[in-house]
C-alpha cells in the first residue's frame, strides 16, 4: 500500500464554536470542564478546539469563542481548563494525549477524535463530511472515521473533482 503524505500547510482546524479556520497552530485553544461528579471525584468534559482570543468582561466578540468562566461555574460549578493547540501537536503532544487516556478523566472518544485531528495531516479536511460522501469515495480500510494516508488524499482529491464538475 502506498503511502502519501496530505499536505496540511493551506487548511487549519475548524473552531468548534464560530466553524471558522483556525489556520494558524498559535491561534488555537484546546478547553474543556472540569466538573465535580460523584463522590466528589473530578471529571472531564466538554472538549473544543476554540479561537485562542479570549472572551472579556462577558462581552462576544466575533473571535471570542472560548467557554465563559463565570458561566461556566454559576450553571454547574464547573472549570474551565485548557491548554494551547501547539501542546498537542507532535510527539509531545501524543505523549500528553496518551497521559489523558491514562488517567481515564476524559472520555476516551473525545481524546481518539482530538488525536486524529492535531496528529493525522488531512484528517481535519474530511472530518465533517458526511459517511455517505466519503465512502462513495473509499471505504476507510481501518474502520469509519480511521483513514490511511492514501484514503484521506483519495478522498481529497476525488471530492474536489466531483465538486468542480
Amino acid at each position: 500500500m502506498r503511502s502519501e503524505t496530505v499536505d496540511r500547510s493551506s487548511a487549519g482546524w475548524k473552531c468548534s464554536t464560530c466553524g471558522q479556520l483556525i489556520t494558524r497552530i498559535e491561534d488555537g485553544w484546546f478547553e474543556w470542564l472540569a466538573v465535580e461528579g460523584q463522590h466528589r471525584r473530578t471529571y472531564l468534559a466538554g472538549l473544543r478546539l476554540v479561537h485562542r482570543v479570549p472572551t472579556r468582561a462577558g462581552k462576544r466578540r466575533p473571535r471570542a469563542c472560548r467557554y465563559d468562566a463565570r458561566r461556566q461555574f454559576r450553571k454547574d460549578r464547573s472549570i474551565v481548563e485548557g491548554l494551547a493547540l501547539e501542546s498537542f501537536v507532535g510527539p509531545d503532544g501524543l505523549m500528553l494525549l496518551l497521559s489523558f487516556v491514562a488517567t481515564g478523566e476524559m472520555p476516551v472518544g473525545d481524546i481518539l477524535e482530538l488525536a486524529k485531528r492535531v496528529q493525522i495531516p488531512g484528517y481535519e479536511l474530511i472530518r465533517d463530511l458526511p459517511r455517505q460522501v466519503t465512502h462513495r469515495f473509499i471505504a476507510p480500510s481501518i474502520g469509519d472515521g480511521y483513514y490511511l494516508q492514501s484514503e484521506i488524499a483519495a478522498v481529497l482529491a476525488s471530492y474536489d473533482q466531483s465538486r468542480a464538475s
